[in-house]
């Protein structure tokens, strides 16, 4: 049986960028995508599990995260730059063969899109917290512009090159602290209102947290602190900085169906769905999701592979073919 001390980390070339790459197991590959602000370490667990299943577990850090390098301009973070990415380690990963792709936060998107672009190289799709959700009919920047207005939001704090990955640089510890929080985290009263002509960033609107989730052991809070001490957040935030780019390139692709097996994980408590029920959710993806399984994990939030790990792992194998 494998464990986490089993993971070997190694380094590829995937279209031009050398690319840290973690790995276990052997077999079909299940092909692992982080999102915002984690790295490959986030999968650990579910690396295992997959493994002793029987699948090759392969986890990169994306373009931009942790000791994967850095794509050049802003721009070049679009989804059709990452897609390739992902093409690119489909295809080195298990030479081409589909494989069994795994997303959570900005991962799930990049995973939705992917699918969507190359349905040939996914065979099945779990993905976490970020539904698929319809395609407005304007950019999401613009929309939620006008939707916030006064109000801070931190997408919208994200547009403005250099000004909130030099907030996060200066104190990498106090954001993931502050992002890395259960539901139920206490936390102080936040520093600064919700209105952005008080100035200031994200960290001082969260409200310190008074005490750190168990499910955050200090030694993965360190190994988070240390990636972005390498990596710095601008290449994880330029991805919020396409998004309206990335609306436009997914136009032609609004109303295709996935038609592969589409497991989606969620926590009930995850602001990232605002409190809809899993009917709720079946009812939004259905229509482009005509084989969706929904696992709501009650009370759980946002960080549901380490919230939630063994129910997370549990619903996934089950969720393999048999």
């Amino acid at each position: 049986m494998y464990s986490v001390d089993d993971i070997t980390l190694q380094t590829w070339q995937v279209t031009g960028l050398q690319t840290r790459v973690a790995t276990l197991g052997s077999g079909p590959v299940a092909l692992f995508i982080h999102g915002w602000p984690e790295c490959w370490y986030c999968w650990r667990e579910q690396m295992v599990a997959l493994a002793n299943a029987g699948y090759q577990a392969v986890a990169p850090d994306m373009p931009g995260f942790g000791e994967t390098e850095a794509l050049p301009e802003i721009t070049d973070y679009n989804l059709i730059r990452i897609c390739a990415f992902m093409q690119g380690l489909v295809e080195q990963a298990n030479a081409g063969a589909p494989v069994l792709l795994i997303g959570h936060d900005w991962g799930a998107i990049n995973c939705w899109q992917f699918i969507q672009r190359h349905p040939e190289s996914v065979s099945r799709l779990i993905n976490m917290s970020v539904p698929l959700r319809p395609v407005a009919d304007v950019p999401p920047v613009e929309f939620l512009r006008g939707y916030f207005g006064e109000n801070f939001f931190y997408q919208i704090y994200f547009q403005d090159p250099g000004v909130a990955e030099a907030e996060f640089d200066a104190d990498p510890e106090g954001i993931l602290r502050a992002l890395y929080c259960s539901p139920e985290t206490p936390r102080d009263p936040p520093l600064l209102g919700r209105s952005t002509n008080e100035g200031g960033g994200w960290i001082g609107r969260l409200g310190k947290p008074k005490e750190q989730p168990d499910w955050l052991s200090d030694e993965a809070l360190a190994y988070f602190i240390n990636a972005y001490r390498h990596s710095g957040f601008a290449g994880g935030i330029n991805y919020y900085r396409n998004l309206d780019e990335n609306w436009r390139l997914m136009l032609p692709w609004r109303d295709s169906p996935i038609t592969c097996p589409v497991l989606f994980i969620v926590g009930s408590a995850d602001m990232t769905v605002q409190g809809a029920s899993e009917d709720k959710l079946r009812e939004m993806m259905g229509d482009r999701l005509p084989d969706v399984q929904i696992k709501m994990l009650q009370g759980k939030g946002h960080w549901i592979q380490s919230e939630a790990t063994a129910d997370v792992n549990a619903a996934m194998l089950a969720f393999l073919p048999a």
